[in-house]
């Protein structure tokens, strides 16, 4: 077996003199297959987020001596530096080539198969404009006809009346003429609606197919020096564009909190140019760089601070947003079903820079303007399950499951299923092992929650009884109250604060807070508290929050 990666622009291996001597023997002797493409096939699609390491593989007879092997390829975009070839057989491989060759129409089959599908369904459509036009026509003389009795038969009465058979004869051939003809329209009216919208996507994939079409013909050219005649095995590689996959997640958590399952898919793109037939796919989590350049370093340098324009403004970015759901209902009964049926599993392989899944079976992804999802596994989660609670911004209590990540996860969507139902949508930001995360649950109605302001008192006094003072003290304090209105246990965390100062002409004083926080500073956020409460069935709990804050008279503080 030998192994080459193919350059376009030094091709060999060889030495210059060795090299030309050759060339001379190859230009009296003529190669077994020069110009003829073999029949090679796809066998291995290695996706990356970007791109995809495309293998084909070939069998050739080939004779003793200089053979060039035509691997004829498809894609629309290819790297050419990328292009590597393997043969398994006695002998040594000369050069691996990539190269174009001019042709004079676009080869692809099935550019022709669309062309004559569309044409076939214009022939078919207007078809049936014909016969609806040919039943319009109708529903126009019985229109006609209708006009005309209005007019002719009043005059007729008034010399003779018509038998009551003609009028019944009449008024039936009417009705039914009618109905015929308008149900006959409705009918031809939705068929074309349906050759509108299949010539509208053959149409569409056309125009796809012709942006990529060919006017030139794609080949990797292999030329082997084989050592006898003999039939010999080809594999070559390269990466294509237009291709690449992203991840999306569902995570299922069970109504009675005993199962969080993970599962991750592959949302692939595949516009490549070439399908991919009973493909043997693997999906890799490494990105694939050029020219990468190995980070350097500056001096560190200390000098004196320099006045600085101040932002206007600074915005956060939270690392997660989450749409809540309606919390499943927990009082309806499981009912006796089949068991569901799992995910096919791939088989994980874990290499030194990245994962990589394989699919069990081979696939058929066609480059198409669609998406395809497939499940690359699914897994067990350990998390915990609680109640969220921040008054201030909302008086929905939140369940939470808080999930530790035993693997790496990238980036992507989440979709999110309480006891089998969907609640929500969020975004996994990228997660390494043993990270934890947050998932938003649902709304539970049956955690109450009620925050008041039981006092706000602005003291009114003069300085020595005559001048008015310039400070206003203001006493203020809140209440908030958290009910358990389940028949179970919950565990619920509060999250709330006290106003924090940053000029020494605004004071906060006088704090007192009942009970305790269970952590201050949550997250490194100054004035912010957490409580852990547990609570038991029908249990309420309140927790108080007072202080003092004296400024000037004219501020204007937001919030109190």
């Amino acid at each position: 077996m030998v192994i080459v990666n193919g350059n376009p622009k030094t091709g060999g291996i060889m030495t210059k003199s060795w090299i030309t001597a050759l060339l001379l023997v190859m230009a009296i002797s003529f190669p077994a297959f020069g110009g003829v493409n073999l029949t090679s096939t796809i066998s291995d699609v290695t996706l990356f987020s970007n791109q995809a390491l495309v293998t084909r593989k070939a069998e050739v007879d080939v004779h003793e001596g200089v053979n060039e092997i035509p691997i004829s390829i498809d894609p629309f975009r290819i790297d050419t530096d990328s292009v590597t070839a393997r043969v398994f057989g006695d002998g040594e491989i000369i050069s691996v080539q990539y190269k174009e060759l001019p042709v004079i129409e676009a080869p692809q089959d099935f550019i022709k198969n669309i062309e004559k599908k569309i044409e076939a369904l214009q022939n078919n459509r207007q078809e049936l404009v014909d016969k609806k036009r040919i039943l319009q026509n109708k529903a126009n003389f019985l229109g006609a006809f209708l006009d005309f009795s209005q007019t002719q038969i009043p005059k007729d009465i008034k010399t003779r009346l018509p038998a009551v058979e003609d009028l019944e004869n009449t008024l039936t051939f009417l009705d039914t003429g009618y109905g015929e003809i308008y149900s006959g329209i409705q009918s031809l009216d939705i068929e074309l609606k349906k050759r509108d919208a299949e010539l509208k996507a053959l149409e569409e994939e056309l125009r796809a197919r012709q942006d990529g079409a060919k006017t030139k013909a794609k080949i990797i050219e292999i030329q082997f020096n084989s050592a006898k005649s003999q039939n010999i095995r080809v594999e070559t590689q390269y990466l294509v564009r237009n291709a690449g996959w992203s991840p999306l997640y569902k995570v299922s958590v069970s109504s009675g909190f005993d199962a969080i399952d993970l599962t991750m898919f592959a949302k692939i793109i595949q516009k490549s140019g070439e399908n991919w037939p009973s493909a043997t796919l693997s999906i890799s989590n490494v990105i694939p760089l050029k020219g990468v350049r190995l980070p350097s370093l500056s001096s560190w340098i200390l000098d004196a601070p320099r006045p600085l324009a101040r932002a206007a403004g600074r915005t956060d970015f939270a690392a997660q947003k989450s749409a809540p759901g309606v919390m499943a209902d927990e009082s309806v009964e499981a009912e006796t079903r089949p068991e569901e049926a799992a995910f096919a599993k791939t088989e994980v392989r874990q290499l030194p820079f990245s994962f990589e899944y394989v699919l069990p079976k081979p696939v058929d992804i066609e480059s198409r303007d669609k998406e395809t999802t497939l499940p690359l596994f699914t897994k067990s989660l350990q998390g915990t399950v609680s109640h969220l609670i921040v008054p201030q911004k909302s008086l929905r209590t939140y369940l939470v499951a808080r999930i530790s990540a035993d693997r790496e996860l990238l980036p992507g969507p989440l979709n999110v299923y309480f006891g089998g139902r969907y609640v929500g949508k969020t975004h996994l930001i990228e997660k390494r092992a043993g990270e934890s995360f947050d998932l938003a649950l649902g709304a539970d109605r049956e955690v109450a929650v009620k925050r008041e302001k039981i006092r706000d008192k602005i003291e009114e006094t003069t300085f020595f009884g005559k001048v008015e003072r310039d400070s206003v003290v203001r006493e203020v304090a809140y209440k908030i109250t958290v009910e358990n209105l389940k028949s179970i246990p919950a565990v619920v965390k509060v999250i709330d604060n006290i106003p924090v100062s940053r000029t020494d002409r605004i004071e906060v004083k006088d704090i007192v807070i009942t009970p305790k926080p269970t952590e201050e500073n949550l997250n490194d956020r100054e004035g912010v508290m957490l409580w852990n409460l547990d609570l038991a069935s029908s249990e309420k709990r309140e927790i108080s929050i007072a202080f003092v804050v004296s400024y000037p008279k004219e501020f204007f503080i937001p919030g109190l």
